[in-house]
């Protein structure tokens, strides 16, 4: 419709019976129902007048205002123009002059118009809609149908170059095997049932749903599963009297069958329901809800599921391919009769065929697409490691840490396995875990017996939950003693283990020959580890220092010997040395800093490379104050109080610090120069890696600072300390 010649029709204006409806109509309040509301709204008794003439085969509808019309006002509000034969229309708003293709259900009505009983037309002009449209109404109501119609087809064409190219890929989908439907109720759903007539003394024969025949039973029991004597399927029995209606759980079905693309993986769905005294003939439903295809390398293309396609309709829409994080429970029964021909061709260098052989029950789907992320898995189905597969379809991601060298050609080069080791896996179906304690043989030494690997895996035991132990005890007889104190204190492996190494961290602590095999293998374990719980008084805290002694065991022996070169007071301050590690550990958290909690003071405090030492009032020794760090010539490196901070009377320590340097000048021994040398230099590395990697603190009252700026200005270097002694220590 060209809108030039459109506005040159004649106008239609509103006739004198219309006019004359108009003038004796007027607003009146009528009580209308607004949701769940009662409301008094004004409205006409004619809340819109029309009419309606063709030109030229174009129908031309006028509407009109009341409230025009009872001032005197002719001439229509719009005018409707609609081409039946094109399934267009258009409209022109005369008070705002321009054109509109709004439906007349869209268009911004008066407010009266809505509580007005009705919309005037003449039978004549009502009939004319009616019949040049061809819809069931007359008037506003025929006009809206054929609106509604024309934009429907509209979204029908736009939604149609959308689902075209979907329908396209639909259209290759093969026919259904003509044994579909038994395998789908033998194979596809599992579950199989005995159902019997409950008899005094016990039935003797039942329906089993598989054999679809009576077998003989006995002494069955409602619910308890078992095995169908005939057919050795698994079973659950079901006394009629009780079972009432029986309804299988919804599962997971998949046909993979050849298309023109390549392949197709068909998802179903299915279950069987079995009507109470209607055993005999179940119902077998299942649906297809997802489809996926693949080109003939195996390479996803596109996939679709069944479902609502924007509220218009049901049918396939086009989504995403499975994923290989998908961690939904979607495994299920592959039907088995393409497979053959597909494992020659298409699936050949996947796998799948192979793994649904030894699984029965699987996501091919899931399978394909974490295939694309670990190819390898091919050749681990091929070599039979069904466990290995399973476990990397669960946690793909981590599971290249399983891998050698992921270039390898051989699976022995991959796995970092020999050949005996490999057989060995193989027997025992073994996943990660057994490959981790195969290649832990040559850490210690010494081959495991394959049973105790086993359960080793099973109770999720790794190298490092008993390697405080492996030094005195090889693994067989860690297990004969984790086993037998398994069953004695009636706990599970691991927490024995947890017991043990808590045990002896305190015998550690209290100074007992932990390498004496009464000790370490101690009878009652469980009597033992609680009577060191009372020995200590603080459990925690001597466990922790035992934990440290036995990584770090020289702590405290480096502390005795360097008691007498740092400990210096005078009558405000003092420098205290340590006694013990627990020392240690109680500053960091009275002081809530990483003091005793770091592995990082530890390590340098063992290789002397520095010392933490306590900064105390002389009137109160036990209360912490502050925490040092001292390099072994009196540098000091830091000074923390509270949460890290450091507080306004530091200034006034600091000369207390400067004179305690110059006592420890004096008392320095020639090992303590060279080892300051050392320390001076480790220290320059790490300001060396600050500055390079830019640290910042993002905590507490130094946030937003530099780490390195920090450092350096809590350095409080020894300047007390002679050249000469240090070269010569040096050289």
């Amino acid at each position: 419709m060209k809108k030039a010649q459109l506005i040159k029709l004649p106008v239609l204006k509103a006739t004198a019976h219309m006019m004359k409806l108009a003038a004796e109509d007027e607003l009146k309040y009528s009580r209308v129902k607004i949701g769940s509301y009662n409301s008094n709204e004004k409205g006409y008794k004619y809340g819109l007048y029309l009419r309606s003439k063709v030109f030229d085969n174009i129908l031309k509808v006028s509407i009109f205002y009341p409230e025009h019309m009872r001032s005197g006002g002719r001439l229509p509000v719009f005018e409707v123009y609609i081409d039946r034969q094109n399934h267009d229309f258009i409209t022109y708003n005369h008070l705002k002059k321009k054109w509109m293709t709004s439906k007349l259900n869209m268009i911004e009505w008066p407010k009266y118009v809505f509580y007005s009983e009705g919309k005037w037309i003449s039978p004549r002009d009502g009939k004319l809609i009616q019949s040049y449209l061809g819809v069931e109404h007359i008037g506003y109501r025929g006009v809206l149908d054929f609106q509604m119609q024309v934009r429907l087809e509209e979204l029908k064409r736009r939604h149609k170059k959308e689902t075209d190219p979907w329908d396209l890929a639909m259209e290759q989908t093969p026919d259904l095997p003509k044994d579909w439907d038994k395998w789908v109720s033998k194979v596809g759903i599992p579950e199989n049932f005995i159902f019997y007539k409950y008899v005094r003394g016990g039935a003797t024969t039942g329906y089993c749903t598989y054999c679809e025949k009576e077998v003989p039973i006995r002494n069955p029991k409602h619910n308890q599963l078992g095995t169908c004597p005939v057919c050795r399927h698994k079973i659950q029995y079901k006394s009629e009297g009780r079972a009432g209606t029986v309804i299988t759980p919804t599962v997971n079905i998949y046909l993979i069958q050849r298309c023109e693309d390549g392949f197709m993986v068909r998802n179903f769905h299915g279950h069987k329901r079995f009507e109470k005294y209607g055993y005999r003939r179940p119902e077998v439903s299942k649906w297809e809800i997802r489809r996926a295809i693949c080109n003939k390398n195996a390479i996803p293309l596109s996939a679709y599921y069944w479902g609502d396609y924007k509220h218009s309709e049901i049918r396939w829409i086009a989504t995403g391919f499975c994923h290989a994080n998908w961690w939904g429970g979607t495994e299920g029964r592959v039907y088995g009769k393409t497979l053959p021909d597909l494992a020659k061709h298409e699936l050949k260098k996947t796998g799948l065929v192979e793994f649904i052989m030894q699984r029965k029950v699987v996501d091919p789907e899931k399978y394909l697409a974490v295939l694309r992320y670990i190819p390898q898995m091919e050749q681990i189905v091929k070599a039979d490691f069904p466990r290995l597969v399973s476990e990397c379809l669960k946690d793909y991601y981590n599971f290249a840490e399983v891998f050698k060298s992921k270039t390898a050609g051989s699976l022995t080069k991959l796995l970092g396995l020999d050949n005996q080791q490999l057989k060995r896996l193989r027997a025992n179906n073994g996943g990660r875990s057994f490959i981790r304690w195969l290649r832990n043989e040559k850490v210690i030494g010494k081959e495991i017996p394959d049973n105790i690997i086993s359960w080793l895996c099973e109770n999720s035991i790794v190298i490092d939950d008993i390697r405080f132990i492996l030094d005195r005890m090889s693994v067989v007889q860690i297990y004969n003693y984790v086993c037998r104190q398994s069953a004695e204190l009636k706990m599970k492996p691991k927490d024995v283990i947890g017991t043990w190494a808590d045990y002896l961290s305190m015998a550690a602590r209290l100074k007992m020959d932990t390498n004496d095999a009464i000790i370490y293998r101690v009878r009652l374990l469980r009597k033992r580890h609680d009577e060191l719980v009372e020995r200590c008084k603080l459990q925690d805290l001597e466990i922790r220092a035992g934990e440290v002694l036995l990584k770090y065991p020289h702590i405290e022996d480096i502390y005795d010997s360097i008691r007498n070169l740092y400990a210096y007071q005078d009558e405000e301050y003092s420098v205290l040395i340590p006694s013990k590690l627990e020392d240690i550990i109680k500053e960091g958290e009275q002081l809530h800093h990483c003091v005793g909690s770091s592995e990082r003071y530890w390590d340098r405090i063992e290789r002397r490379e520095s010392y933490v030492l306590f900064l105390r009032h002389t009137s109160n020794p036990d209360k912490p104050y502050y925490t040092l760090e001292v390099e072994p010539d009196g540098t000091v490196r830091q000074k923390r109080t509270m949460y890290d901070r450091q507080e306004a009377d530091i200034e006034q320590a600091k000369r207390f610090l400067r004179e305690w340097q110059k006592i420890v000048s004096t008392r320095l021994t020639a090992t303590e120069h060279k080892l300051a040398v050392v320390s001076k230099e480790l220290r320059k590395q790490e300001f060396a890696e600050l500055k390079r990697d830019k640290v910042i603190i993002h905590t507490g009252d130094f946030y937003g600072r530099s780490l390195l700026d920090l450092l350096k200005e809590d350095l409080m270097e020894n300047t007390n300390v002679a050249a000469e002694p240090v070269l010569a220590a040096a050289a």
